[in-house]
């Protein structure tokens, strides 16, 4: 169990370096995954389905956070984590898991009251058993990235979701609706402990230490309440869509965060993964720190910026070649979305900077102002439509960046201001992009080639502008093209 001790600090880069490539892997391919196996299923499926399944969504994720219990971190935090801690731990997780089922197995009958929709009582009493079937493995996880194994989980994830997906869809094929999504949730909690089992290689002893479980307890409860809060603000927007709208309307709330998620989140995991220990190591070196924010917030605007605005430009060709003619709906909640996706990556390349200064206490008390700014916005717009809500979490996310901004500005001396002057460049050519593009879209009648044209279209003005301002991050990308094209030009004439 102690084996990572004796690594040396060469050792240590390589698995770590390791690590990120299977991180990357993991990510995208689960991300991509979902999103592919997503688009099947609602293609054979009806919005009502998913709005289903949507509504249970914050009791899932809370009860996830209940039985994990913050124990996975504090296993890792901890040193001299032996059998003994691993094996209390497990024992822990699966006599909460089992204890949480049966609360939420006896109010099921009130969940459905609360939305109204009787089927919700069988739905929950089998969706959640995924509470006692992960329970099984997260301390299995845990001994994995213990050991810096980052290869096992990753494979894992991504054959669990594509196997239990291949079988949902065969589900939706026969008419199962709703049971098809609830069967793919089972199924890939199934497989990925199951697999979890057999390639950790580790085994429970019977033995539970109440010495043990205070020890872990007092650090893991800390991050048990960042989770259950964070859990649950991440995730309310179901709760209040699912109670005050249709279940179709929820459907299509989850479909728009979906597409408008797999860009931002992709950025987000990917960036926050590698920057955050470069920008740990550079703490103490402000000069340097602000070097690497601006490449790092520069490139990302220089990403997310464009392909944000391309999306809202092609949602409603991309939403009915993709799921069809029944998803229209999707395409208003999407585009604003879009509006607002590209400053949530800006916010938490700023959360980096300041975890990474050491300032815990501030990001506890910008995690705070941000709770009472969603909270406030929903109490504001609920009444008026999904619409009205989706319009208050866009401006949750600009007040909590700005927020985060004067964070930042105590902590490292990098003022708002100095972050817009970095990304107006790139602002500047996705407005030349959209303005260009816009007419485009509206001239085509064909779907598919309205999305290719624009697409490219829309890609040609914004690297021209770019060009244009002579903007360097353009030139390392060409550079960089040219380079691969070169070793691969040559790879494939040896």
């Amino acid at each position: 169990m102690d084996e990572h001790k004796n690594i040396s600090l060469s050792q240590l880069k390589e698995k770590t370096l390791t690590g990120f490539k299977w991180s990357f892997f993991d990510n995208v391919g689960r991300l991509g995954g979902q999103f592919v196996i997503g688009i099947v299923l609602a293609r054979l499926l009806d919005p009502v389905d998913f709005g289903l399944v949507g509504m249970l969504t914050i009791f899932i994720v809370i009860g996830s956070s209940l039985t994990n219990s913050g124990f996975g971190q504090a296993l890792i935090q901890k040193k001299d984590a032996g059998d003994v801690d691993f094996s209390t731990v497990f024992y822990f997780n699966v006599f909460t898991s089992i204890f949480l089922y049966i609360l939420v197995f006896a109010c099921s009958a009130l969940i459905s009251r609360f939305y109204n929709e009787t089927d919700l009582i069988s739905l929950t009493r089998v969706l959640c058993l995924i509470f006692i079937i992960d329970a099984f493995g997260l301390v299995h996880r845990t001994y994995l990235e213990k050991k810096l194994n980052f290869k096992a989980p990753s494979i894992i994830g991504v054959v669990s979701i594509f196997t239990s997906g291949a079988i949902s869809i065969y589900l939706a094929l026969k008419g199962l609706g709703v049971w098809a999504l609830v069967c793919n949730s089972i199924l890939r909690s199934f497989i990925t402990t199951t697999l979890l089992w057999i390639l950790s290689g580790w085994k429970p002893s019977f033995v539970f230490r109440f010495k043990s479980f205070k020890v872990l307890f007092s650090y893991g409860s800390k991050i048990l309440i960042a989770g259950i809060l964070n859990s649950i603000f991440n995730n309310i927007y179901y709760l209040i869509i699912g109670r005050f709208f249709q279940a179709a309307s929820l459907g299509y709330y989850t479909r728009a965060v979906q597409f408008s998620n797999l860009p931002v989140n992709t950025l987000t995991v990917v960036v926050q993964k590698v920057a955050y220990p470069v920008f740990s190591l550079m703490q103490d070196n402000n000069p340097k720190l602000i070097v690497g924010y601006t490449k790092i917030i520069r490139i990302l605007a220089a990403i997310a910026l464009p392909l944000m605005a391309l999306i809202y430009i092609i949602a409603k060709p991309i939403i009915i070649v993709v799921l069809g003619d029944k998803w229209l709906p999707v395409v208003p909640y999407l585009r604003i979305m879009c509006i607002y996706g590209w400053i949530f990556i800006l916010y938490s390349i700023n959360n980096i900077v300041i975890t990474a200064k050491g300032r815990s206490d501030y990001y506890l008390q910008l995690q705070i102002i941000n709770k009472i700014i969603i909270a406030g916005a929903i109490a504001i717009t609920y009444k008026h439509g999904v619409s009205a809500l989706i319009y208050g979490q866009m401006g949750a996310t600009v007040l909590t960046y700005l927020a985060s901004s004067w964070y930042l500005k105590k902590v490292i001396d990098i003022s708002i201001g100095y972050q817009l002057k970095n990304i107006l460049p790139f602002f500047i050519s996705t407005i030349l992009m959209f303005a260009a593009s816009i007419p485009v879209s509206h001239l085509i009648s064909s779907d598919i080639i309205r999305i290719l044209c624009s697409t490219l279209w829309g890609i040609f003005i914004y690297t021209a502008s770019l060009w244009m301002m002579k903007i360097g991050e353009l030139e390392t990308c060409i550079r960089f093209v040219k380079n691969n094209m070169k070793q691969f030009y040559i790879k494939a004439k040896l």
